[in-house]
Formats: C-alpha cells, sequence, structure tokens
C-alpha cells in the first residue's frame, strides 16, 4: 500500500468527524417522502454519470445503501420517519460523493473516459465482468490514493488497456453471450458426435465475431456482420440438435435437410397464414364484391396446392444435401485459416506477431520487422520471421498477400507514407524471394490507420508495424 499524504488524511479525519457529529434535523411535519425519494434518485443519477463509484466509492455505497432503504420503505408502506431519515441520509452522502468526484475527476479524466465506455457497452449485464471493474477499480483508487495524484504514463497505459480490455468483453458478452450459451448447451447434448461440423462451424463463426469486437469494438460496421453469422450459426446447430435427440440416430446431413425442409415450410405456411387472414378481413367487410371475395378464395387455394407440392417435393429432393456441400466448401477456408491461427500461436511470441481473421481474410500482424528509423531495409535478425510467416502463408494455399507498411505519427506525414512504401516493398520482395507461390502486392499507409494510441510509447511502437492481408485460393 502506498503511503497516503497527510494533510489529505487529516482533511478526511476532520470531515468524518464533522460528519459524525452532526445531528440530523427532525423532518419537516409536512415533508413529503415521495418528494425525498425523488430528490435522492436525481442525486444518485448524477452521481454515476461522474463516475462517483469510482472516484468517492465510500460516500458513493453508503449513500446507494441509504437511498435503497428508502426505496424499500417507501414502496412497503413503512413509517414516514423512517423514510425521510434515509433519504436525507442518502442525499447527504451522494452530494459528498458529488463534490468529491468533481474535485477528483481532473487526475483522471482520460481513464474515465475509458471506464464510461465500458460501462457504456453494457458491462453491468454481466456479474463476471462486474467483478472485474470492482477489480480494476480498486486497484486504480490505491495506486492514485484515492485519486491525490496523477498515474505515471506507464502506469495510465496500463489501466486504460484494463478498461478497455473491459469494454472488448462487454461487447463481447451483449452481443455473442446468447450464441455462447447455444454452442455450450449443444456441446453438453455431444454435439461433437451427433453434430461434429454444425458444432465446429459455429465455433468458427462464434471465434471470428468475438476477434472482429476486439479489434474494433465500437463499430458495428466492423464486426456487425460476423456477428449475424455467429448468432445464424449458432441456431441452425440448436436447431440441427433438436432433430438429431428427437430421434436418435439421425445422420447429422439428414438433420440439416430436415431443418431447412422445416424453414421452407415455414414460410410457406406464414403466407398461407397470412392469405387466411386477408380472406377473413374480406369476408367480414360488407363492402367487398363477392368476385374479390371469389379471387381470394382461388388465391387460398392455389397457396394450399402451392404448399403440399413443395412439401413433396422437398421430402424427395437432396437440395439440403447441396446446400450442406456448399456450406461445407465455404467453412474449408475457415478451417485452413484456423489451423494456421492455430500455428501461428506456436510459432509466434505475442511481441513477434499475432494473426487473426477478418471476414474472408487472414491478417498477419508483423510486430517486430526492426527497421532502423527512417530505414527500409530489413534487418538481418528479422527475416526468418518472415521466412516462417511465408510457411504459414503456403499451408493456408494463399492466391495474394497484400503488404501494407503502417508508422507512427512522429515526423511529417508524406514522409510516413513515403517511407512505408518503401518498407512494404521490401518486405514484398523479400516474400517474393522465398518463391511462396502466391502473387504478392503492397501499399504504404504511413500513419493514416493507427490501431493505438500515439499518444504514448508504447502506442506509437504498435502502431510501427507491417500487416500481411491473406487472401486464400477457393
Amino acid at each position: 500500500m502506498k503511503t497516503v499524504n497527510i494533510a489529505f488524511c487529516c482533511a478526511v479525519a476532520l470531515m468524518l468527524v464533522g460528519c459524525a457529529g452532526t445531528k440530523m434535523d427532525d423532518p419537516a411535519p409536512g415533508a413529503d417522502p415521495q418528494v425525498a425519494v425523488s430528490e435522492a434518485n436525481k442525486l444518485h443519477q448524477q452521481a454515476e454519470q461522474v463516475q462517483a463509484d469510482l472516484l468517492s466509492f465510500n460516500e458513493y455505497s453508503r449513500g446507494s445503501e441509504n437511498l435503497e432503504k428508502a426505496s424499500k420503505g417507501l414502496a412497503g408502506g413503512y413509517e414516514k420517519g423512517y423514510i425521510l431519515e434515509k433519504a436525507a441520509l442518502a442525499k447527504s452522502s451522494l452530494q459528498l460523493a458529488l463534490d468529491q468526484a468533481w474535485a477528483r475527476k481532473s487526475n483522471a479524466e482520460r481513464l474515465l473516459q475509458a471506464r464510461r465506455a465500458a460501462l457504456g457497452a453494457g458491462l453491468r449485464n454481466s456479474p463476471a465482468l462486474v467483478a472485474a471493474l470492482a477489480k480494476v477499480d480498486d486497484d486504480l483508487r490505491d495506486d492514485t490514493n484515492d485519486f491525490a495524484r496523477a498515474l505515471a504514463p506507464a502506469d495510465f497505459s496500463e489501466f486504460q488497456k484494463k478498461y478497455f480490455s473491459l469494454e472488448v468483453k462487454a461487447v463481447q458478452f451483449r452481443e455473442l453471450e446468447d450464441v455462447r450459451q447455444a454452442i455450450r448447451k449443444a456441446a453438453n447434448d455431444d454435439a461433437d458426435e451427433l453434430a461434429p461440423e454444425s458444432l465446429r462451424t459455429a465455433m468458427l463463426d462464434l471465434n471470428e465475431a468475438e476477434n472482429l469486437v476486439a479489434q474494433s469494438p465500437r463499430d458495428p460496421s466492423v464486426h456487425g456482420g460476423s456477428v449475424e453469422k455467429a448468432i445464424a450459426s449458432s441456431v441452425l446447430l440448436t436447431d440441427v440438435m433438436a432433430v438429431i435427440l428427437n430421434a436418435r440416430g439421425t445422420p447429422e446431413n439428414i438433420a440439416l435437410k430436415i431443418v431447412y425442409q422445416n424453414r421452407e415450410l415455414e414460410k410457406l405456411s406464414t403466407n398461407v397464414g397470412n392469405l387466411e387472414q386477408n380472406l377473413k378481413a374480406t369476408t367480414s367487410s360488407l363492402s367487398l364484391k363477392e368476385s374479390e371475395l371469389n379471387e381470394q378464395k382461388e388465391a387460398l387455394e392455389k397457396q394450399k396446392q402451392d404448399l403440399e407440392a413443395t412439401r413433396s417435393n422437398l421430402m424427395e429432393t437432396e437440395t439440403a444435401l447441396v446446400m450442406q456441400n456448399e456450406q461445407l466448401e465455404r467453412t474449408s477456408t475457415q478451417v485452413r485459416f484456423q489451423k494456421a491461427m492455430d500455428e501461428a500461436v506456436r510459432q509466434f511470441s505475442e511481441d513477434e506477431a499475432s494473426v487473426y481473421q477478418q471476414g474472408s481474410k487472414l491478417i498477419f500482424r508483423l510486430k517486430r520487422i526492426n527497421f532502423a528509423s527512417g530505414n527500409a531495409t530489413i534487418p538481418e535478425s528479422s527475416k526468418p520471421l518472415l521466412v516462417k510467416v511465408n510457411d504459414i502463408i503456403k499451408s493456408v494455399g494463399a492466391e495474394l498477400v497484400a503488404v501494407e507498411g503502417h508508422t507512427d505519427s512522429v515526423g511529417a506525414t508524406d514522409l510516413n507514407a513515403d517511407l512505408s512504401t518503401k518498407r512494404a516493398i521490401s518486405v514484398a520482395n523479400y516474400l517474393a524471394s522465398l518463391a511462396g507461390g502466391y502473387k504478392i502486392g503492397y501499399i504504404g499507409y504511413g500513419e493514416s490507420k493507427p490501431i493505438a494510441s500515439n499518444e504514448t510509447k508504447e502506442g506509437r511502437a504498435i502502431n510501427r508495424r507491417v500487416d500481411l492481408v491473406v487472401t486464400a485460393k477457393k
């Protein structure tokens, strides 16, 4: 525990002594408990907005506890004096929490922004994430002596990363928890034996969605499509398992066919139901002409005939099997990508390179191409890394590799763009010399696409990178 500033401790002690010695005024005879609780609620909302639960934890907690007692008393018809006393205690603590929060926020403004983003992502919906947030908050209060001092840049960076990590997990929980639960349920029902391909596809789609959320949690245009895809895969897995569990021994491919048939039938049944409703409404309308009523009946009969014909055809066709084969072909690339990502985890340390899937592309993020400052020549020490990367790319069956050069924001923008292009060319030429059997392109983005803050040394180091965007052969 770090030593607390003596003057600060004395001030807090005097404040506590003063509060302890203050006698609560008797409630005014005409005081309204409902108004008192409403006023305390407004203060509580204001305290939440300035994150007083972090900046003034003790006062905020006391105020929240007394507000909860006052609210329960109001709902339960407790004695008026009890409700007014708890509401007054709540307002006193919450007002002090607000005052302390405003006084302390200057030492944590940017961290508060990161924490607010995590809360805004729905973190409180997960008990586990709430507990994790409380641990980070406790550490932050401890390291800053309850915000009596500002953090060193390195410590600030660590806490910022922790809050950003919580934001990512909150978005993943919000968007994908139902998918995770569906996959867990299927796995508990032996989906790995009964429907292995459907389970694998759902897991791959979930992993892809989690990766894209982690890459850009605040931009649904980046991860939204993959989230929808993961949801669709989990629903398909659930439907397939329902068919298999209701008729043990049903092969997965047959279960898939039945699921697709049922979905087609549901669509047709919905159309028929809509027509039946239209027919009833038409029949009940006195203004409808007899010829229009006959047309509606004919349309309903035609739809019923189409439904029966479609049901018969679907039972005999192999359309579902064809759809399954197409799906397996689509997942083949995903399987190769997953194997490549697994191999990369074994081959590379975290500070050398990372690999993740983005849609139909596989991204190799090279973190240790130690170019000399202002230079585009690949150091000999970095070439073994490129050799290992080339081996993995070949195993994917790559058709095209786009080499993207990136820099931090230090220096002139046009010079950074030129340097990133030259470095991308150097990497592209070296990969070409390894004869990987794939086409190679290059582009330099300079400082235009940062993935971390350029305001810190660590962030600038992350931004100085080379990305290899791999397109696999179909």
